[in-house]
């Protein structure tokens, strides 16, 4: 009996020792990680999300241009511009810039000048049955008379005297006319009656004489008021009836009675 105690005692001591030893070396249980931190998939670099792909309204992937290198900008490399699409159809080209007009009068009177005009300086014929020139001598005169010319209107300053010039030309048979030129007295009714009184063809031929100061700004006026030349028309054809000076102050007065241009 007493046999059997001790072979129990000895049997549970084994069992005790058994798994005192196996507690001993048994590993602890892995921890699992707290419900708010995320593991990753295998083979995914942990960081900051990456930037999305830039793409054209096609859905092509656009290439970026790589950084310079240190120490340059990138204004100083060459600007890529990207090729155009090819356009079809027509091609409108820049208009070419307009060319100014070179002033052309219809039909210009042919100048008509008498070489057998004896004692008249820059005698010329402005239209048919009116000429002008310069003052003529007792020559001119006799010319004039010979020629069938019925008036001669003298246009002049304010500062001449004009009774030997009428005198000369009523001695010939022919009607006198003076007109005083002068800018502070030049207005729109002096050039109505200057274009009335070379205008009556009652009175023609016609001869209007005078200095070229005096003359040329006249003819302006009367081929502007009255056969309705544009400035430039008119400049040129004034300049062969004497205009030399375009800004005297009688040309001035002159501009200022003139029509609009058209």
């Amino acid at each position: 009996m007493g046999f059997r105690l001790l072979l129990l005692t000895l049997a549970l001591c084994g069992v005790l020792a058994t798994g005192c030893r196996n507690r001993m070396y048994r590993q602890p249980p892995q921890s699992c990680p707290p419900p708010t931190m995320r593991i990753p998939p295998a083979g995914i670099t942990e960081g900051p999300p990456a930037a999305p792909i830039p793409r054209n309204d096609a859905g092509t992937e656009l290439l970026l241009p790589e950084s310079p290198p240190p120490g340059k900008s990138r204004s100083e490399y060459p600007k890529i511009i990207p090729a155009q699409p090819e356009r079809r159809g027509a091609v409108l080209l820049e208009p070419e810039p307009e060319k100014t007009p070179e002033v052309v009068e219809s039909n210009p009177p042919a100048d008509k000048k008498a070489d057998n005009a004896s004692g008249i300086a820059d005698f010329i014929e402005v239209k048919e049955g009116i000429a002008t020139g310069r003052r003529p001598t007792i020559d001119g005169l006799d010319w004039l008379k010979s020629s069938g010319y019925k008036t001669i209107v003298y246009l002049r300053p304010k500062s001449k005297d004009d009774a030997s010039d009428k005198r000369q030309v009523e001695l010939r048979d022919m009607k006198y006319v003076s007109m005083v030129v002068a800018a502070d007295t030049l207005s729109q009714d002096w050039i109505d009656e200057f274009n009335r009184v070379v205008g009556q063809s009652a009175g023609q031929p016609i001869f209007v004489y005078g200095d070229a100061a005096e003359v040329g700004p006249i003819w302006y006026l009367h081929l502007r008021t009255a056969q309705f030349l544009t400035h430039d028309e008119a400049i040129i054809r004034a300049k062969r009836y004497g205009l030399a000076d375009e800004d005297s102050e009688l040309m001035r007065a002159a501009l200022k009675i003139a029509p609009p241009n058209r």
